[in-house]
């Protein structure tokens, strides 16, 4: 799936990058993600890197949400790791909130500056 969604979603994936494992480790919530290049690789404050989500491009599916957590909309046999448990889906207007609170002119559009340390 790929081009512009029609409308916001109600809730969108937010990665914890503390809890992240590391893109190059895993990346299996990109795999899990029907939308092309929703979920990105960036360096986090360590220079580690870590997967961070789109919300110019987050549906809201859940899909690569931790099985077993409780803000995964459905059930499903793939996810973030239980282990690291490093997504939750949160509302979107929380989150475009909070992006505009720490936002910056050349920051690119996503999701992990919203989860604080």
């Amino acid at each position: 799936m790929s081009g512009p969604r029609k409308r916001a979603p109600k809730n969108v994936a937010v990665i914890d990058p503390d809890r992240c494992f590391g893109a190059l480790a895993c990346s299996i919530c990109q795999a899990a993600c029907p939308i092309e290049n929703c979920i990105i690789e960036e360096p986090d404050r360590d220079g580690r890197l870590v997967c961070a989500v789109r919300v110019d491009a987050c549906i809201g599916c859940g899909l690569c949400v931790a099985l077993g957590n409780e803000t995964a909309p459905q059930a499903r046999d793939f996810g973030c790791p239980a282990d690291f448990d490093a997504i939750d889906m949160m509302t979107y207007d929380d989150v475009v909130k909070s992006l505009e609170m720490v936002s910056e002119p050349d920051v690119e559009a996503n999701v992990s500056e919203v989860v604080g340390p």
